[in-house]
Formats: structure tokens, C-alpha cells, sequence
């Protein structure tokens, strides 16, 4: 009887201790948890000139809508036609984006993502649909859902986080990339007369007025009336002001 007693005991502190992992094992995820993506943003004012130089020459007409640096530090830009072009670290052009030439990040049909990832995103984010997927450079899995929420993975499927560039505090909430012909044409006419030879690579409007970068780097800003408030270069600079 002692010996049953015992082997009992033992069982029972088994049980516990197994609970007590499974408990362990499902620990609810920290869904605001911040994880920084492979691919940072940039403003298209800090492209090197080369790239800058190269969309102007050969894609004439397009705006630059956004660009990364990925992890790999190739210099990925998206054009407004939805071109996407990939630059090295040295703004030399390597190809377009597509089909039939891939660098690096990997576009992955959302049924080919681990089962792991897709019963987390069916558990914490029910109604959301995966918008786009991708498998980074770094072996991480990227997602993109229909509410505009983005998730990190690591290669095993785990949760690291909601994706954050480093620089997003330089990201605008409302900003809004335009085509130049839409800019009031005060702006039209102040970049006319005061940069005469350049060219509009991007333009966006947000709830203040618009901001304006020209093809050799320089950033404009005006208010919702076309008003010219600043100029700054690629560095951040007042324009024309000595290094």
C-alpha cells in the first residue's frame, strides 16, 4: 500500500509539473510587441544621386512613391507605376523587381506560409485577410493584413512582433503621394522660376500642405496654398546653407 501511495505521489507530481509546461507553452503572445523589419524606409531626398539621376533618365513621367534599404542593403524603389527597382549600396542599378528577376526578399503565396503563422494570424486577428507575404533576406516571414497591420515571423513560424522600421517616426501618418501635375500651380510656378532644369521625383500632400523633392535631392515645402515655407537637402540642411 506504502508503494502505491508512493508511485501515486510521484504521478501526481508529474501531472502537475506537466501542466505546469503546457501552461508555460501557452502563454499569450504580446501582440504590440514592436520587431523591426528586414527593410527600412528612406526618404527619397538621402537616395544617392545615382539612383535619383537614373529615374529621371530612364523613367520619365514616374515619381518615386517609396524606397528601402534592405537587410542586404540593396536600395529597393517603387515607382508609380508600380515598377520596382533595385539599386546595391553604391545606387548602381541591378534590375527591376519582378517576376522573372527576384533579389533577395521573396514574394510567397500566403498559402505556402507555415501552418504555425496561419493559425496564430486566424486566432489573434479573426476577420483579417493576409494581404501580402514575404520571405526577407534575413529568413524572417513579413506579413501584411487587410486592417494594415504588419507581422514579423522568424524562419520557425514564431511571433516576434508588429513591424517597425527604424525610421518610422520620419513617416508621416496622412501623407499622400500625388501625382506633380495634381500640386497647386503656385508650387509649379515657385519651382519653375527658382529651380529651373529640375525635375518633381516625388510629391505628397498631408493635412499641412505639401512636400515636394526635386530630382538633385533638394525637399520644398508649402503650405495648403502653395505658400513656399522651407528647402532643405538631402542631409536635412537648410538649402544653401554651408556645411
Amino acid at each position: 500500500m506504502n508503494k502505491f501511495k508512493f508511485s501515486m505521489g510521484l504521478l501526481g507530481v508529474f501531472m502537475i509539473f506537466q501542466a505546469c509546461s503546457e501552461s508555460d507553452d501557452t502563454t499569450e503572445p504580446n501582440l504590440n510587441a514592436v520587431a523591426f523589419s528586414a527593410d527600412t524606409h528612406v526618404r527619397t531626398a538621402t537616395l544617392p544621386q545615382s539612383i535619383l539621376d537614373y529615374v529621371t533618365e530612364n523613367y520619365p513621367g514616374l515619381t518615386i512613391i517609396e524606397a528601402e534599404i534592405e537587410d542586404n542593403q540593396n536600395y529597393e524603389v517603387y515607382l508609380s507605376d508600380h515598377t520596382e527597382l533595385v539599386f546595391n549600396s553604391q545606387g548602381e542599378f541591378l534590375g527591376v523587381d519582378d517576376d522573372d528577376n527576384e533579389f533577395g526578399d521573396e514574394d510567397i503565396d500566403p498559402s505556402a506560409l507555415p501552418q504555425n503563422i496561419l493559425d496564430f494570424i486566424n486566432k489573434y486577428y479573426p476577420g483579417a485577410t493576409i494581404e501580402e507575404a514575404e520571405l526577407e533576406n534575413n529568413g524572417h516571414y513579413e506579413i501584411e493584413l487587410s486592417n494594415d497591420v504588419e507581422l514579423i515571423f522568424d524562419g520557425n513560424g514564431n511571433f516576434l512582433g508588429q513591424a517597425q522600421d527604424e525610421n518610422d517616426d520620419d513617416q508621416g501618418e496622412n501623407e499622400e503621394d500625388i501625382d506633380p501635375s495634381q500640386l497647386p500651380q503656385a508650387i509649379l510656378d515657385y519651382i519653375a522660376l527658382n529651380y529651373a532644369g529640375t525635375v518633381i521625383i516625388e510629391a505628397e500632400m498631408d493635412d499641412d500642405g505639401y512636400e515636394v523633392t526635386l530630382n538633385n535631392g533638394v525637399e520644398l515645402e508649402f503650405d495648403q496654398q502653395g505658400n513656399f515655407l522651407s528647402a532643405e537637402d538631402g542631409n536635412g540642411e537648410d538649402e544653401g546653407e554651408d556645411d
